[in-house]
């Protein structure tokens, strides 16, 4: 048989070209991990300032609360403004946690609690932009009247659900942390950091120093996820992935 007469070899399907692996199209995945990483840390970092930098306030009434924003307006802002972006940063953050699941294990539990994280988050970086109003009513009305007009806006239904959503957070995290324990990516004792702090805020008195060092050890599984992430993308950056 002449050259001419072999019959050509066959070309590769596109499954099989899928299923080729390609470290070129595998970097803008990594990146994207890399970026979530270090937007948990970034975030956890930011959202700490913004609650050390609260203004203090007298008690938990609505007439203290606005008073507090109002009595030193630039702090609010700063206030304000650490915690939206620290929020943002962690919302974004958590959809890159699932990513360190490899096998079945613990999967769900890691998606849940990322998604219900990313919910939160993202909500809250919404609320506390809402600051800005508390504190501009607080300087331009009477107490009496900011008060009304404050308890008039939350008073509503809608409104009232929607304070509710943030609460998620208080078992996303935990979820995440359990996961990733199950999945063997993280030790089992990270799970007292995700669940301890969160209750010791409900039971001592809000103050801008005790509630940072309180948020600061709460967020010490969400910083371990970003550092697990940046070494897995390092060490498939290594391997050539």
């Amino acid at each position: 048989m002449t050259t001419h007469d072999t019959p050509p070899a066959a070309a590769p399907s596109q499954t099989a070209i899928a299923a080729q692996p390609s470290a070129a199209a595998s970097v803008p995945g990594r990146r994207l991990a890399a970026l979530g990483g270090l937007a948990l840390i970034a975030g956890a970092a930011l959202y700490t300032a913004g609650i050390a930098t609260s203004p203090p306030q007298a008690s938990e009434s609505t007439a203290d609360y606005i008073a507090s924003l109002a009595a030193d307006p630039a702090l609010t802002q700063l206030s304000a403004t650490l915690l939206h972006v620290g929020n943002l940063f962690l919302a974004l953050g958590f959809l890159a946690v699932p990513g360190l699941v490899r096998g079945v294990r613990g999967g769900w539990l890691v998606l849940i609690g990322a998604l219900l994280a990313t919910l939160s988050h993202a909500l809250v970086s919404g609320w506390v932009l809402f600051d800005f109003w508390t504190m501009t009513i607080g300087l331009e009305l009477d107490p009496a009247t900011a008060v009304a007009i404050s308890e008039g806006v939350q008073g509503g239904a809608v409104f009232g659900i929607l304070s509710m959503l943030p609460m998620l957070n208080l078992i996303a995290t935990p979820l995440a942390t359990a996961g990733l324990a199950r999945a063997g990516v993280v030790p089992w004792w990270l799970l007292a950091f995700a669940i301890v702090p969160t209750l010791v805020m409900f039971v001592v008195p809000f103050t801008p120093a005790l509630f940072a060092a309180v948020t600061a050890v709460g967020f010490v599984p969400a910083v371990w996820f970003g550092v697990a992430i940046l070494r897995r993308v390092r060490a498939e950056r290594s391997m050539g992935v």
